[in-house]
């Protein structure tokens, strides 16, 4: 708690402090952006670093960039300086990340690492995606300040993955998340070219792709242990028995899986929950309108997806829990839940 309280008092004082003129800093600081990877493909992380150059006595900073939302996911950003850093929850493609030292000790001189931030590709673009650092607040030791105004740009261009493009996805809600998941490799289309959004998913479609998205790494250690194991598929089973192995899938009470059988809304979103770990109260219970209809054993899984953000109605707050989970569904909920870890 203290260290929290200290964190929130240094960034207030940072962030109040009166600047001062550019001339009261070195005249020829310079920043840049590097990346270690500027053609990253969907699904990768990429580092970005930011260097300012001639620097004279910086005791704090808050340094101010600009990312597209769409093509990149903000994960972190750290300094390598000693104090405390600040990054601010990114909001409309803005993102702010404070660091300050504590204490009587001198600032930092000559070139200097600010920040390096992490980076998530996660859209499409036939253009390069733009990195820009828009601003950086230089604090002394004496605690005067100035506003450097930098608009420093990186481009980077997302590898290859801008390629993956379905015949029949142009305008529909989850084109971007299925293009996404195409490129993290857990869910193909097909031979035609489509992907089939609407098309509903089996069982053991559902146990394969979750399996890819947890990278369940098939060891030949593990074997389906389920009654109609005869009527997996053998493309299925390597995935099924992992699945199974880690608690992530279930059978019914007669000891069968239903390899074939539609996944309901129900049972994917109990997979789900199951494969982030989570065993949620027994007590627990959503708040759609349907509730009542959702099996009792389910409801607290439910309830914390929802809770979650993971899992939402399909209209008049309704969950519809017996029915049948389409491939776009199915893709938007397993790629929520890859974020969420």
């Amino acid at each position: 708690m203290m260290r929290r309280n200290i964190v929130l008092l240094c960034l207030a004082l940072m962030l109040s402090i009166t600047t001062l003129p550019y001339t009261t800093f070195a005249q020829d600081v310079s920043f840049s952006l590097t990346v270690d990877n500027d053609r990253p493909a969907i699904g990768e992380t990429i580092q970005v670093t930011v260097t300012g150059d001639h620097l004279t006595d910086v005791y704090g900073y808050e340094i101010n960039l600009a990312f597209d939302t769409s093509r990149l996911r903000y994960v972190t950003a750290v300094s390598s300086l000693q104090g405390f850093s600040v990054p601010l929850a990114p909001k409309g493609g803005s993102l702010i990340f404070a660091h300050t030292k504590v204490g009587k000790v001198a600032g930092e001189n000559g070139k200097v690492i600010l920040a390096t931030l992490t980076f998530e590709a996660i859209g499409t673009s036939k253009e390069p995606t733009t990195i820009g650092l828009t601003s950086v607040k230089l604090v002394k030791s004496d605690l005067t300040a100035a506003n450097l105004v930098t608009n420093v740009n990186l481009n980077v261009m997302l590898a290859g993955e801008s390629l993956v493009t379905f015949n029949d996805l142009e305008g529909h809600w989850a084109q971007q998340d299925i293009e996404r998941a195409t490129g993290l490799g857990f869910v193909n289309g097909y031979p035609d070219g489509s992907f089939r959004p609407q098309s509903n998913v089996t069982r053991a479609e559902f146990a394969v792709m979750i399996a890819r998205a947890m990278e369940l790494t098939p060891n030949g250690g593990a074997a389906v242990e389920f009654a109609d194991r005869d009527v997996i598929p053998d493309w299925a089973s390597p995935s099924i028995a992992e699945a199974q192995l880690v608690g992530v899938i279930t059978g019914y009470e007669d000891g069968t899986f239903r390899p074939h059988s539609l996944i309901n809304r129900t049972e994917m979103v109990a997979m789900v929950m199951r494969a982030l770990g989570h065993t949620p109260d027994a007590g627990l219970k959503p708040a759609f309108a349907d509730t009542d209809s959702i099996p009792a054993w389910a409801q607290p899984y439910v309830a914390l997806a929802a809770e979650a953000g993971l899992v939402n109605g399909r209209g008049n707050n309704q969950f519809v829990p017996a029915a049948n989970t389409t491939r776009a569904e199915a893709v938007v909920l397993i790629l929520r839940m890859v974020e969420s870890q």
